[in-house]
C-alpha cells in the first residue's frame, strides 16, 4: 500500500508545478479580466463632443464632456462579434474585455490603471522588462467628418519621466488604417497584439494604462473595442479562442499563499503522525 505520506506530497508538488505554470500577467492587475470583472481596473467615461482640431489627431484631442461612466462588459468563451466576424473571442484565458458597445449615443469608455514596472516585468530572453497585450477596435462608419467619427485610442504611459512607451489613435474609416470591412456600416482591426520593450531604467518606474472607445460625436453610431492580455506576459499568436499565454515562470501573491499554505498542511499532518 502506498504511504499516505508519498500520496500527499505528490499532490503538493502537482499543485506547485500548476502554480508555476499559471499566466503570471505580472504588471497589470487582472490583466487578463480572468477575474469575470474590471477588478483592479478604473471605468469611466461620459459624452463625445467630437475630437478637438483636425487630423493627426492624438491623445490630445480626445475631449470628454461629463456624463454617466460608458457601458463595460466581460465576454466569455463562445462568445462571437456578428458585425466583426474575423475576432476570435476570448481572446486570452477564458475572458475578454468589451469597452463601450454596439448601441449609440455619443457614449464614451475609458479604462485605466497605473502600476509599476518591477523584475518581475523583465523578460528572460532579452533582460529587459516589457508591457504587453492585445486590443481589437470594431467601428461603424458613417462617413462624418474625421473629427466626428467614432474611434478608438489605447497608449501606455511612464508618469515617472513623462514619457509615452506606446500610443495608438484612429477613427472610423481613416485613411492608412487598414480596417476589415465588417457587416453593414462596420470596419474592425482584428487583435493586435502590442509589446512595448521599457529600458531596464523603467524598474520603479509608475506606468499608466489607457483605453478609450468612443460613439460618433452625433450619436447615432457606435464604436467599442476588445482588450486582453494585459502584462508582462507574451499574448499567444493567433488569438486561439481560450488561449493561455506564455507567461514569463513566476507565481503572484496569490499563487505564493496557495503553496505557502499547501506546504504548511504537510508539515502539520506530517508532525501529527509522528506524535501518533
Amino acid at each position: 500500500m502506498r504511504h499516505p505520506h508519498t500520496r500527499l506530497s505528490r499532490l503538493v508538488l502537482a499543485c506547485a508545478c500548476a502554480l508555476a505554470s499559471m499566466p503570471a500577467f505580472a504588471i497589470f492587475q487582472n490583466g487578463g479580466f480572468e477575474a469575470n470583472a474590471y477588478t483592479g481596473w478604473t471605468v469611466a467615461g461620459g459624452v463625445n463632443p467630437g475630437l478637438l482640431g483636425s487630423p493627426p489627431f492624438t491623445g490630445a484631442s480626445v475631449q470628454i464632456n461629463p456624463g454617466a461612466p460608458g457601458p463595460a462588459s466581460i465576454v466569455g468563451p463562445g462568445s462571437t462579434d456578428p458585425r466583426a466576424p474575423q475576432i476570435q473571442l476570448p481572446r486570452v484565458g477564458q475572458y475578454t474585455a468589451k469597452l463601450n458597445d454596439e448601441a449609440t449615443g455619443a457614449l464614451v469608455t475609458t479604462l485605466r490603471q497605473v502600476d509599476t514596472v518591477s523584475n518581475a516585468d523583465i523578460d528572460p530572453a532579452d533582460g529587459v522588462p516589457h508591457i504587453r497585450f492585445a486590443f481589437a477596435p470594431v467601428l461603424e462608419d458613417p462617413n462624418h467628418s474625421p473629427q466626428e467619427q467614432p474611434y478608438f485610442y489605447v497608449s501606455v504611459k511612464d508618469l515617472t519621466d513623462n514619457s509615452v512607451l506606446f500610443e495608438q489613435f484612429a477613427y472610423s474609416g481613416q485613411a492608412g488604417v487598414q480596417f476589415l470591412p465588417g457587416t453593414g456600416s462596420w470596419k474592425y482591426l482584428p487583435f493586435q497584439d502590442v509589446d512595448a520593450v521599457l529600458p531596464l531604467s523603467a524598474i520603479g518606474h509608475q506606468v499608466e494604462l489607457t483605453v478609450i472607445a468612443a460613439d460618433c460625436s452625433l450619436g447615432g453610431h457606435g464604436g467599442y473595442v476588445y482588450v486582453d492580455g494585459f502584462g508582462s506576459a507574451h499574448v499567444p499568436p493567433g488569438g486561439t479562442p481560450g488561449g493561455t499565454p506564455h507567461a514569463v515562470p513566476a507565481l503572484g501573491p496569490a499563487g505564493l499563499g496557495l503553496l505557502g499554505g499547501l506546504l504548511a498542511l504537510v508539515a502539520g499532518w506530517r508532525a501529527r503522525t509522528r506524535r501518533a
